[in-house]
């Protein structure tokens, strides 16, 4: 039947017989593999711009969503891998990176349920439609301030997911939305990022992102400049790029009038090698909803130093928080008289506690799953 599936590129029917056999009793592990081939030969007969996975696992968590077609809509890969790969854990998963406005339709028509990571013109887009699947968007910062927002139908729109409140609360001054909203946060990966092996505590400092004045580079060379007085042994380093020739003028102009030890590691495609050596990892954002360099480094054993932004409170704590260069230094000097490999492992485990992957993930899981449920009650109610 599978080759049969293959040789008519019946890819759907195909993917639905997998469906049934790992979701029938007595499976063997043998099963599994032999399904697990099949399924990736059928993920190679994909659309443009629509990719089509299917994993299916023989036990299945509770109070997961499980067995649905889920569409994930997503411009951008930055978040799309690890959505789309738990989801896809019990699930038959297609994500739409490109493409037309009829591929689009024809797509929500196929789902269960269609997830928006990120509010954009695609969610636009698809609140034209006639709705025919219940819908998720996962809003990060951005989105929040522009006028996309605005441009949304959502009405049509079942659930609208924060990584912050305080993300939250900008859109909610700019716009009443009729929709159910919650929070989760962004999650981290622990295993990928680590406190490096006998590590040894220093004076090197971590800034990394794109130098653009949402990062507030200002404030980052002056706290840095305040910290140099205090103990000329510090370096900071920056793992990033401008983004702009103005900002690239004013650090070429500072560092020439305030000649520091500042170091310039360009585009870093290895992180976690990149913060072993740091001891600390700095943020002077304007606004964030999560800043994962902070996050990353605090599981990498690094001591954070976190510009008080709104909302960074919410996620950090508060003994890492200052308002101006002075508060910068002071936190500077109070860990240098602690055992910084003690407050290391604290810092990782407060990351470890506050943004596993298995939790977050759970969440979503659950939230789709209350969703669909809540959507076949009510077309039995209508029927």
């Amino acid at each position: 039947a599978m080759e049969i599936c293959l040789e008519k590129n019946l890819v759907q029917e195909g993917k639905h017989l997998l469906m049934l056999n790992a979701k029938a009793s007595g499976v063997t592990s043998g099963s599994v593999k032999e399904i697990e081939r099949w399924a990736h030969r059928l993920a190679t007969r994909s659309d443009a711009g629509i990719d089509n996975t299917i994993t299916s696992t023989v036990d299945e968590p509770p109070d997961q969503i499980t067995g649905k077609k889920i569409a994930v809509f997503a411009a951008f890969d930055t978040f799309l891998k690890d959505i789309a790969g738990y989801l896809s854990e019990n699930n038959e998963v297609r994500t739409f990176r490109k493409g037309t406005a009829e591929r689009m339709r024809l797509l929500l028509e196929w789902a269960d349920i269609a997830w928006f990571e990120w509010c954009d013109s695609y969610l636009v887009e698809a609140t034209k439609m006639e709705k025919t699947c219940p819908i998720v968007c996962r809003l990060h910062s951005y989105e929040a301030f522009s006028e996309v927002p605005s441009m949304v139908d959502w009405t049509k729109v079942d659930l609208l997911i924060f990584v912050n409140d305080s993300v939250k609360n900008v859109l909610k001054k700019r716009q009443e939305i009729p929709t159910r909203q919650i929070t989760i946060h962004n999650a981290v990966d622990s295993s990928r990022f680590m406190i490096a092996d006998g590590k040894v505590y220093g004076k090197k400092i971590a800034s990394v992102g794109y130098i653009n004045y949402r990062k507030n580079p200002g404030l980052l060379l002056y706290c840095f400049k305040k910290i140099h007085e205090y103990d000329p042994e510090f370096s900071l380093h920056i793992a990033g790029e401008h983004q702009g020739p103005r900002l690239e003028l004013y650090f070429d102009h500072f560092l020439k009038e305030n000649p520091l030890p500042v170091y310039f590691d360009g585009w870093v495609d290895d992180m976690p090698a990149w913060y072993a050596d740091k001891d600390y990892i700095i943020s002077t954002s304007l606004f964030e909803s999560f800043h994962y360099s902070i996050a990353e480094g605090m599981a990498c054993g690094l001591m954070p130093l976190i510009h008080n932004w709104s909302g960074a409170a919410n996620l950090y704590p508060g003994d890492f928080l200052f308002n101006d260069p002075d508060e910068c230094v002071e936190i500077v000097k109070n860990l240098q008289h602690k055992d910084m490999a003690t407050v290391g492992r604290q810092n990782r485990q407060f990351v470890l506690d506050r943004y596993s992957p298995e939790d977050k993930m759970a969440a979503i899981g659950a939230e789709l799953k209350r969703l669909t449920e809540s959507t076949v009650e009510s077309a039995q109610t209508s029927s």
